[in-house]
């Protein structure tokens, strides 16, 4: 059960450049416990990560502290003139939605006057509070309901492979990485997505996202056997692509789906998922998750027709400063 109201008399908030890894070991720990029981994913890479930027004091957020005893933290890390603000955890005996709300509120604010800062996103998968309700020093979040889902039991994978005319599929591999850019660019033009994630708006915004995904670990360990290339021999151009990350030991994520838009409505985005979550059960995994924004209908019944179901409804949103 989450503590009364009056914690909020009893709790500080600590700058978390004044503490070190081991100060948050039971909290992540705990996170970590949390993170495996409801999405299936490994958090021991992100812990570690958090862990070595607090040991070199360039972690930008907050810690909250009861007695004395870190009971949750939040972050943001910042490019050019955007923050993203990258995690929120509360101890389960002190979440609330006025705990939530007072470390969220604290990092967005201090993201905000961050200098050069003129836009924040943020997708907390975990955390409760309705940020549609949320104004930062008076300016409203846009909000984007996305859906959490999750692709049981891969052993018993049965979807027929479908001959699309022309298409070749092929393992990705480097040398697929500007085209992938391109078609990255291409697809999410005017798409929601590209409203919640700017990468998406530009070459080279998509080569971070792919080059981020591909050889950090922040989304899980880049499983080549899961992404294919689907080519168009003899043309400069791919016809899509479908990227994925082992997030755990058995445990997949598709990390990207899209499809060039003169090719779209032949069931390729179909047959890209079809041969990803085969890779997924080659590498031994049992499931597989994504995330979709609700809105991008065609995506979610796409899913729903593999079996995918949804497992949680979350807010993905965006501040600009005017």
């Amino acid at each position: 059960m989450a503590a009364a109201l009056s914690i909020l008399t009893a709790v500080d908030l600590t700058d978390l450049r004044e503490l070190r890894g081991t100060d948050l070991d039971n909290l992540l720990g705990e996170q970590g416990r949390e993170w495996a029981n409801r999405f299936g994913w490994d958090f021991g890479p992100s812990a570690t990560t958090i862990r070595r930027f607090l040991d070199a004091r360039s972690l930008l957020g907050y810690a909250l502290t009861h007695s004395g005893r870190v009971i949750g933290y939040s972050y943001f890390v910042h490019e050019a003139r955007k923050a993203l603000l990258g995690d929120l955890y509360v101890d389960a005996n002190y979440r609330d939605a006025e705990t939530e709300r007072l470390l969220f509120r604290k990092t967005m604010q201090t993201a905000a006057v961050y200098p050069g800062i003129k836009r924040i996103e943020g997708q907390l998968l975990a955390i409760d509070i309705a940020l549609d309700v949320e104004r930062i020093f008076d300016r409203p979040l846009r909000i984007y309901p996305r859906q959490f889902m999750v692709r049981e039991r891969l052993a018993e994978l049965r979807i027929p492979p479908r001959d699309i005319e022309g298409v070749r599929y092929v393992e990705w591999s480097d040398r697929h990485l500007d085209l992938s850019c391109e078609i990255i660019e291409q697809s999410y033009r005017s798409h929601v997505d590209s409203l919640i994630n700017d990468q998406y708006r530009s070459f080279a915004g998509a080569r971070r996202f792919i080059v981020n995904t591909t050889e950090h670990p922040g989304c899980g360990e880049f499983a080549r056997q899961a992404a294919i290339a689907a080519e168009l021999p003899g043309a400069n151009r791919l016809a899509g692509v479908c990227l994925g990350s082992r997030v755990a030991e058995r445990s997949g994520h598709i990390t990207q789906l899209c499809v060039h838009p003169q090719l779209r409505r032949r069931g390729l985005g179909l047959e890209l998922l079809r041969r990803s979550l085969g890779g997924f059960r080659s590498l031994g995994c049992q499931c597989v998750s994504l995330t979709v924004t609700t809105a991008n209908a065609t995506a979610v019944k796409l899913y729903e027709s593999l079996d995918f179901e949804t497992r949680r409804r979350y807010q993905a949103f965006v501040w600009e400063a005017g």
